[in-house]
């Protein structure tokens, strides 16, 4: 598609969302001022195409090791000493390839 073709698309599709959640909102009493945002800038935004955020292998593993610090924290109060000793493997494992990157 050219990007004239992915404007138009974008804009298409954000003017059909838009007419169907504006009486919606509407309801509730907000006020609606909103520009559909144009494809060229949104494919430099940090989400993808479905709204998922676009993150390096790097900042994928450091999110996962962060949840694994917290699930630490509760298997220690919880005394799950055998499912501590797993999930410190699996950390380790997570460390070493989130240091070779």
């Amino acid at each position: 598609m050219t990007p004239d073709q992915l404007d138009l698309l974008s804009s298409m599709i954000a003017n059909k969302l838009f007419a169907m959640i504006e009486p919606l909102i509407k309801d509730k009493g907000y006020t609606v001022a909103f520009e559909p945002m144009p494809a060229e800038e949104f494919l430099h935004k940090d989400v993808d195409a479905f709204g998922n955020m676009k993150m390096s292998q790097k900042d994928v593993l450091a999110a996962q090791m962060s949840k694994l610090l917290i699930t630490k924290e509760k298997l220690l109060n919880e005394e799950k000493y055998e499912l501590l000793q797993e999930l410190e493997e699996i950390y380790a494992k997570l460390k070493e390839e989130y240091d070779k990157l």
